[in-house]
């Protein structure tokens, strides 16, 4: 899976080595400048044309660009394990175990949709953590989700 907002900054990092502007940058790419900032800060991702036009302005590889095969140096920060990351991305390889985080102590920091993304991955065995302390911080219907009536027997015989 590919890292938008990685692959954005190192857009952004050549430009500014070239001493290039974006309008500069745009011009020569045949698109806006609108569109060149929207790469930079990850929010979408160049046609593949266009990466093979940034690769021969920049004299780069276009593995390089996408920063293909770097997945060993992925830095997630776990006070905010999005930072500098798109958010799908860093969801996915959690849960492929390219991530390791300590998912009681980081969900907190994920959207409704991604903690149930997490939640079906622990569910689906892909993922492990401590449910101790994890059910301390889900929702009822999340802990609905994830034990089941099972959950619900426990609480009552305690």
């Amino acid at each position: 899976m590919i890292d938008f907002v990685k692959v954005g900054s190192r857009i952004a990092n050549l430009r500014k080595q070239s001493k290039l502007s974006q309008e500069e940058l745009a011009e020569r790419l045949f698109i806006t400048r609108q569109a060149l900032s929207k790469w930079e800060n990850g929010t979408s991702i160049p046609s593949i044309d266009s990466l093979l036009e940034i690769s021969k302005i920049f004299n780069t590889s276009f593995e390089y660009l996408l920063c293909l095969g770097e997945e060993g140096s992925l830095d997630i920060d776990p006070d905010d394990i999005f930072n500098g990351h798109e958010r799908n991305f860093v969801i996915q390889n959690i849960i492929q175990g390219k991530i390791k985080v300590d998912i009681p102590n980081v969900i907190y920091q994920m959207s409704p949709t991604e903690r149930l993304t997490i939640l079906k991955g622990i569910k689906e065995k892909k993922i492990e953590c401590n449910y101790e302390e994890l059910v301390v911080k889900l929702t009822e219907s999340e802990k609905k989700y994830l034990f089941g009536g099972a959950y619900y027997v426990v609480q009552k015989r305690k």
